[in-house]
């Protein structure tokens, strides 16, 4: 038996867990990390899934892997369900069959952006787009299953060092000299990718967790505010200008506010997550290195 199994191990929350996980001394394994020799698990197949399972007998499985792209998802809403939602009925099923625990990483997007203060754990869910509706399948799939241990998280707006993510996106451009227009009238709550895996991690470890949190770094602030703080907090001097989000004109609807109360998670751990400009700062020295 191991203490972990791990997936969307290849992807940046996946490779920050599966580090943090070693360096408490837990043994963690992801399918999903190429190179490393283990085989690739498909969560849509669930055989596959049930014998990686089985194989492993793991304490928990941290369920990270997703289809993220949200206007890919709008495009090929099947794909969304089948991946996100049948998907994680798949590795629900695995993990009830052998008695472990479930963490399974959701989404802001499950709301409709109606909401003008901190969403609540218990707030009724009413997505806007394809990849919100998917990855609510996937938490009906994993509460449905009534399984001691079983935990859904949702988290919002995700960055971390080696991963494609918004500061990465605006550095990016902002080092080239090109100006930046980003939309102002979508709030939330950035999370840094190392402070989610302490969380999941300290979650998978907390006797008797289950059901819904909310897991996102303190304070909030609409992309705009975010990507002027990356610009200034990186020293670097390129033009910002604020802009609607109908601009973009984006495939897939985003909801307007979508900042998670996570007094929770925050009452289960004795702690809540650092302010997400204290994040930003720790994300851009590690990427400084």
């Amino acid at each position: 038996m191991i203490d972990y199994l791990v997936t969307g191990a290849a992807g940046q929350l996946g490779r920050v867990t599966l580090r943090l996980a070693r360096e408490r001394g837990k043994t963690a394994l992801g399918a999903d990390v190429p190179g490393t020799g283990l085989p690739e698990v498909s969560v849509e197949d669930g055989a596959a899934v049930l014998r990686w399972v089985l194989a492993h007998r793991p304490r928990a499985v941290l369920h990270l892997g997703a289809w993220t792209d949200v206007d890919g998802c709008e495009r090929d809403p099947t794909r969304a369900e089948t991946i996100n939602g049948a998907g994680t009925a798949n590795v629900a099923a695995a993990c009830a069959a052998v008695g472990c625990k479930l963490i399974y990483v959701s989404t802001d997007f499950v709301f409709d952006g109606r909401a003008r203060a901190p969403l609540p754990v218990d707030a009724p869910p009413g997505p806007l787009s394809a990849y919100g509706w998917s990855k609510l399948s996937g938490e009906r799939a994993v509460l449905a299953a009534r399984q001691p241990g079983f935990s859904v998280v949702r988290t919002s707006w995700v960055f971390g060092p080696g991963g494609k993510n918004f500061p990465r996106a605006i550095l990016d451009r902002a080092r080239k000299g090109q100006p930046l227009a980003v939309v102002d009238d979508q709030v939330g709550r950035p999370t840094y990718t190392v402070d989610l895996a302490e969380a999941l991690l300290d979650l998978a470890e907390m006797p008797g967790a289950s059901g819904v949190w909310h897991c996102a770094n303190e304070g909030q602030c609409s992309w705009y505010e975010f990507a002027a703080e990356i610009v200034r907090a990186a020293g670097l001097g390129v033009p910002l200008r604020p802009i609607p989000s109908a601009q973009l004109n984006r495939p897939a609807r985003r909801p307007a506010y979508s900042v998670l109360d996570t007094g929770r998670l925050a009452a289960a751990r004795g702690r809540t997550l650092p302010h997400w400009r204290d994040a930003l700062r720790r994300y851009l020295e590690e990427e400084r290195t």
